[in-house]
């Protein structure tokens, strides 16, 4: 309909009479039908149901990465209990068997603790290759022990795991910082990214 300039309707009479302005249709294809709608949600709702457990198994069942994360778990428990106890506190790494136990420095305590089940062992496809501390060495077979003193220091150590795939991992433990930092490869004392 042309708009008027004088303000008057009474001007555009006769074009609506002599149906030259055009009216809009009542039912218009100008958006999408229930059907259509519902049809897309379905489409989606099946998408995600299939997505989602993937995308889950995928972030959270790296047994790399959950291994890692055990590891630091118990670095720090270690540290804590150190402090807590005020007594030397160690974790031990039985590379042939792939376990972890924790005691205090007794061996009396140390059997009776591996009675008791406090040894934990990483899942299959991930294992310890070696642990290497900068003043006690490398160690890759038999135990490697990470000795926590009564205030939680710990010798400047790295932890090095690997999986099945060949993928490596290396857990690096500060000294006095109480600080641990993992690195997506194997990393040697040496390596420049090692430093504090």
């Amino acid at each position: 309909m042309p708009i008027s300039t004088t303000g008057k309707w009474s001007e555009h009479w006769p074009e609506v009479l002599n149906g030259s302005v055009k009216h809009k249709e009542p039912f218009t294809s100008e958006g999408f039908t229930l059907l259509e709608l519902m049809v897309v949600m379905v489409l989606i709702s099946l998408m995600t149901v299939f997505a989602v457990p993937a995308l889950r198994s995928t972030l959270f069942s790296d047994q790399l990465k959950s291994s890692t994360r055990k590891i630091l778990g118990l670095v720090s428990e270690a540290s804590q209990e150190a402090v807590k106890r005020q007594s030397e506190y160690s974790l031990h790494f039985d590379l042939d068997q792939n376990s972890i136990s924790s005691n205090t420095g007794q061996k009396e305590e140390t059997d009776e603790r591996r009675q008791e089940g406090n040894e934990s062992s990483l899942p299959g496809g991930v294992r310890v290759v070696d642990v290497v501390s900068a003043h006690g060495g490398k160690q890759s077979e038999g135990e490697a022990v990470i000795r926590f003193s009564r205030k939680g220091y710990v010798d400047k150590t790295l932890i090095h795991l690997r999986d099945d795939d060949g993928r490596d991992m290396t857990i690096m433990l500060s000294p006095f910082l109480g600080v641990t930092r993992v690195f997506d490869s194997y990393v040697e004392l040496e390596d420049d990214k090692v430093s504090y």
